[in-house]
């Protein structure tokens, strides 16, 4: 069996094991939720969980009512107003405002936390007594919100070894194509980008994952897992805003990613 043969096995493990299912891990769970199975149309085809993204309104409060049942119907959920950024808050005792930013971290039973996703990876932390999550584009990344997010986490007293963090589906190397321009926030870094770039037929390709690894190990965290999906090769899947745009279409549904503390009775996939 060839390199790609076994990718493309491992891929459909992936896929087969983590379409919408709930993953527990020992006092939480999470789920990186697929586009499927939902009642949108088109190219917000189904499960599309964005409100402010042109999908019917009313689809989007089924879709979001499936999920929180999937998950568990009777906690609040919390999202961001996720503007690229690297700012994570601490939720203690929720208010109806909506924040703007990409991260939110917590340690309440009665909370599900929440980003919505279309390329960009969504990045589950847990630690002992405290989980989050992140939206994570390249933009946030350059900016520190991977690092952000975990030194909060040591802030609130979790140490390296009693973290894990998940990163779900995202926009891979072979589909992540850039401009020398692109180039640049590595200068303003001080990053060497041969580690990250990989030029093939004169076009540039980012390793996004690769650099989320490095943030997350720069923190000294190496519990960690990076996922094998490409939301562009997998679109049928996932939504990916750059597939959509290299079609002409301007815009597409965001899949949901969701943690929280879990209840007693929960154990295993479900």
């Amino acid at each position: 069996m060839s390199i790609g043969d076994k990718k493309k096995n491992e891929i459909k493990l992936f896929l087969m094991l983590k379409k919408n299912k709930i993953i527990i891990n020992k006092n939480f769970k999470y789920c990186f939720f697929t586009r499927n199975g939902g009642v949108s149309k088109k190219n917000f085809s189904s499960l599309n969980c964005a409100y402010n993204k042109g999908d019917d309104e009313k689809n989007v409060k089924i879709n979001r009512e499936y999920v929180n049942k999937k998950f568990c119907s009777n906690k609040k959920l919390i999202l961001l107003n996720q503007v690229h950024s690297n700012k994570v808050f601490f939720i203690d005792s929720p208010e109806n405002q909506m924040l703007h930013g990409d991260g939110i971290i917590s340690n309440r039973k009665d909370l599900i936390l929440g980003v919505l996703t279309a390329d960009c990876a969504p990045i589950v932390i847990l630690g002992k007594k405290y989980f989050g999550i992140i939206h994570a584009g390249w933009k946030g990344a350059f900016s520190g919100i991977v690092e952000n997010a975990i030194n909060l986490f040591f802030k609130k007293g979790e140490c390296q070894e009693d973290i894990f963090i998940d990163v779900g589906p995202h926009l891979k190397k072979d589909s992540f194509e850039v401009k020398k321009d692109f180039l640049i926030n590595f200068k303003k870094l001080e990053i060497k980008s041969d580690k990250y770039i990989s030029s093939i037929k004169k076009n540039l390709y980012f390793n996004f994952s690769l650099f989320i690894s490095d943030k997350i190990m720069g923190c000294g965290v190496n519990n960690f897992n990076i996922s094998p999906v490409d939301t562009y090769q997998n679109f049928n899947d996932f939504y990916s805003f750059r597939y959509y745009c290299k079609k002409g279409i301007k815009n597409c549904g965001r899949q949901i990613s969701l943690v929280s503390i879990k209840d007693n009775y929960e154990v295993g996939f479900r």
